[in-house]
């Protein structure tokens, strides 16, 4: 009876210890499905709130875009089709499809480099336009993935803007596209399709914002071309300008998760530099052409999507916009962009900011911002005036930890033009620039946003 009893309790014992070693592995896989397969290891989790707190917030973890979520700005604000206020919050994924050398693996100075000088380079080291494009495929293939989407949705950010510039799509500004008529091979076509279709899976809106206009929109460095700022006087760029704004608003007409076309990157930030165009950002020369060109391609966009936002910059100050009556435009995003480094000059630009939701009835936006050591303070504010806002940026290259621009940074060695073969540029553009290899800011940037990102919309906004 003993022998019996035994052997039934070991029996027990057994089955006990298989059945839970069952369900932990039926777990641990469900675990994995659900979880991305590419999320990079070394990145430590994000903090979680309690279930209470999760009930009482007004941030829930995105859920997939659908047409009831396709954006309109009514009386100043942002609203889904369901009526609801919308309040943007995220990031910019700059360095990915336009290149700035200060925050990107490739050689050059900053502000005395731009991204047509690393083409130009290769070009004239004999590189041809297949091997120029393999290789900045490879880069962007690797600088931003779909583990950072993953990342970017699991820190409850609802809104990312896409830099982009011209020669994403075009072989040069005579407007020759790169595949010729078949946009859907075209290399800029497809990076805004990916991302646009990943995105909406994750509810997250993005902001198509061109950071480089053909003959440049400034002076600046950032928008691909230095030191020309040829675009507003030239009546050949502008309408290549307006080819590429009419087929990619064509193409993305009624897409639910593009928020808003930002029609051009800082245009007139010509501070620093000196030439026939420098005009002085906000003088009556800069403004005139701005406004000329702001016009053109908002009549453009409209003769072919008559329904998404338009997004138009004041670069620097709130007089660099005009009263959006006299030239007929509707369904504006207004937007500035805040490197300010004092509480008053930040409160100033939200003040300019919520004078043009009053009187002019667009909704606000802070498209970038870099305010150290007041970048959280800015978040807070933006937040309780209920002002859409993306920092900048995402990622840097050539950065070291406790830097306050990035969520992730790293000092990775950089490709050279002048002088690296193709197979070194690739090496140096591959997997070693996916953000698993990149260090975390916990301390900066990704904590600042993390504190901020799920603060309730304010009643007297939602009111």
């Amino acid at each position: 009876m003993r022998t019996k009893l035994k052997k039934l309790i070991l029996f027990i014992v057994l089955a006990t210890i298989l059945l839970g070693a069952g369900v932990y592995i039926m777990f641990s896989d469900s675990f994995k499905q659900v979880s991305s397969s590419d999320t990079p290891t070394g990145i430590p989790p994000l903090s979680t709130s309690s279930s209470e707190e999760n009930i009482h917030s007004a941030w829930k973890i995105n859920a997939p875009l659908s047409d009831e979520d396709f954006l309109t700005v009514e009386d100043g604000y942002l609203v889904n089709k369901k009526g609801e206020i919308v309040v943007l919050r995220g990031v910019n994924a700059g360095g990915w499809l336009i290149q700035e050398s200060w925050m990107c693996p490739v050689n050059g100075k900053d502000r005395e480099w731009a991204n047509l000088d690393t083409i130009n380079a290769l070009h004239q080291r004999g590189f041809t336009e297949e091997e120029i494009q393999k290789l900045f495929d490879t880069y962007q293939d690797n600088w931003f993935t779909a583990t950072d989407l993953d990342i970017l949705q699991e820190m409850k950010i609802n809104c990312i803007r896409v830099p982009f510039w011209y020669r994403n799509f075009m072989k040069d500004e005579q407007g020759n596209w790169i595949t010729g008529e078949d946009f859907d091979s075209n290399p800029g076509f497809k990076r805004l399709d990916w991302v646009i279709e990943k995105c909406g899976k994750r509810g997250i809106y993005d902001i198509l914002d061109c950071h480089g206009a053909p003959g440049g929109q400034s002076m600046d460095h950032s928008c691909g071309t230095l030191g020309r700022n040829d675009l507003y006087d030239s009546p050949e760029l502008r309408q290549v300008f307006k080819e590429l704004w009419v087929k990619i608003a064509e193409r993305y007409k009624g897409s639910p998760v593009v928020a808003a076309y930002d029609i051009m990157n800082e245009p007139q930030n010509n501070g620093g530099y000196e030439g026939e165009h420098a005009y002085p950002p906000g003088s009556k020369e800069a403004l005139e052409r701005t406004f000329s060109v702001y016009d053109e391609i908002y009549h453009a966009i409209r003769s072919v999507d008559p329904d998404h936002i338009i997004s138009m910059e004041a670069i620097w100050t709130g007089n660099c916009l005009p009263d959006p009556a006299k030239y007929g435009w509707e369904n504006l995003l207004y937007q500035m962009h805040l490197y300010d480094r004092t509480k008053n000059m930040i409160d100033l630009r939200i003040s300019e900011l919520k004078s043009f939701r009053s009187r002019y009835k667009t909704a606000v936006y802070v498209g970038e911002f870099n305010c150290d050591p007041l970048e959280e303070y800015a978040m807070r504010r933006f937040n309780e005036e209920g002002i859409s806002w993306t920092t900048w940026a995402y990622k840097g290259a050539k950065q070291s930890v406790g830097n306050n621009w990035f969520l992730f940074v790293k000092q990775i060695p950089y490709a050279d033009s002048t002088k690296d073969s193709f197979e070194e540029i690739k090496e140096k553009w591959g997997s070693i620039l996916n953000t698993s290899n990149f260090d975390v800011n916990t301390k900066t940037v990704r904590r600042w946003i993390l504190n901020n990102i799920d603060a309730p919309i304010p009643e007297q906004v939602k009111n």
